[in-house]
């Protein structure tokens, strides 16, 4: 079954959102880090890098980064499903749930849609 590559108003906006969305919460990351004292550096460090290492692939269009970073961003989502359901829960947590379920869906959208672009493109001689 062939793909139809979406419209270029859609996949720019899916890449725009994925990069906002991973921008987002790395903010929110360093936010609620930096707020805290002492600063924990490797609760900081650990969710910040295991996202910022995609962002150069997903500038460069590589479909393999949004697909890798759909699997990532599943354990940020258990971690904040898991934090959100905490009695001790605050908005950070359902912030983070929020952003993590628009990552992944726009990161999928993303990949998808790259895929059959390049397949609908004939390679260049």
């Amino acid at each position: 079954m062939h793909k139809s590559p979406a419209s270029p108003t859609q996949l720019t906006l899916a890449k725009r959102l994925s990069q906002a969305c991973l921008l987002s919460l790395i903010l929110l990351y360093s936010i609620t880090s930096w707020l805290q004292t002492p600063i924990n550096w490797t609760v900081w460090l650990a969710p910040c890098l295991s996202l910022l290492i995609f962002l150069p692939g997903m500038i460069k269009n590589h479909p393999r980064s949004y697909d890798w970073l759909c699997f990532v961003i599943l354990i940020h989502f258990t971690v904040g499903v898991t934090n959100a359901m905490a009695p001790s829960a605050s908005w950070n947590d359902y912030v983070q749930v929020a952003l993590s379920v628009a990552l992944f869906i726009s990161a999928m959208m993303t990949s998808r849609w790259l895929k059959a672009e390049m397949a609908a493109t004939p390679p260049s001689s």
